[in-house]
């Protein structure tokens, strides 16, 4: 079955551009035009597995599961299937859950069922390493994409760099295509609830507990470097 399929982690896609357009992971201080994201998406997994695209899955975290306005744009365009995970608040920070297993489980039952001979993953978490392996041990061709790394370091699980049939990188000449750091001078916060801004928004203060600075507000975790960039 020569089609390929993409499985994009948002949080780690848009947070990686973040870092290297605006020098943060935050997603506020990004704007993304989706459509052309999706469309670049597409022509770059035809053209490096040789293979005719089936479907893009595009994971991402939402309050209650509720999605988004950006979400809403998404689910609409052809090929395109969202899946949403919760987002919540652990240890001062906001986080994504249910999505690195809901992205595990749709690798795994993909290559299980056959369903495409290519597949090709857009993140940097080593928690689906299992779900990469088994997709081999099927048969199935895994091509790891990165975001170029700000720092120019790895901003991938090495275990996943190592495991992967094939690797590329996302330059900033790509990301720009359709993705602007944003100006934020005089600017107004965006009043809508985009994930952006529920990312970025500030949490309170924990109630004092014996000296120590209050933990910080983060927007949106990009996976820990890994180890030495290969050639």
């Amino acid at each position: 079955m020569d089609r390929c399929v993409v499985l994009v982690d948002a949080g780690y896609l848009l947070g990686a551009a973040a870092s290297l357009l605006a020098g943060e992971p935050a997603r506020s201080r990004i704007t993304v035009d989706h459509s052309v994201l999706i469309q670049g998406l597409r022509e770059r997994a035809e053209l490096d597995t040789g293979c005719r695209l089936l479907r893009i899955y595009w994971f991402d975290g939402a309050p209650d599961r509720v999605p988004q306005p950006e979400h809403r744009r998404l689910r609409v365009m052809p090929r395109v299937t969202v899946r949403l995970g919760a987002l919540t608040r652990s240890e001062g920070r906001w986080a994504q859950k249910g999505v690195d297993a809901a992205m595990h489980a749709e690798l795994t039952e993909l290559a299980r069922n056959r369903a495409c001979s290519d597949i090709v993953l857009v993140t940097g978490d080593g928690d689906l390493l299992p779900g990469l392996m088994s997709a081999k041990e099927h048969g199935v061709a895994v091509h790891l994409w990165a975001v170029q790394a700000a720092d120019g370091d790895y901003n991938q699980s090495e275990d996943l760099v190592a495991e992967a049939d094939e690797r590329r990188v996302l330059d900033r000449a790509w990301i720009t295509r359709a993705v602007r750091a944003r100006d934020l001078t005089g600017v107004c916060p965006p009043q809508q609830p985009e994930i952006a801004a529920i990312l970025s928004a500030p949490l309170p203060e924990p109630a004092p507990s014996g000296g120590g600075a209050p933990p910080a507000a983060s927007g949106g975790g990009v996976p820990a470097p890994g180890l030495a960039p290969t050639p």
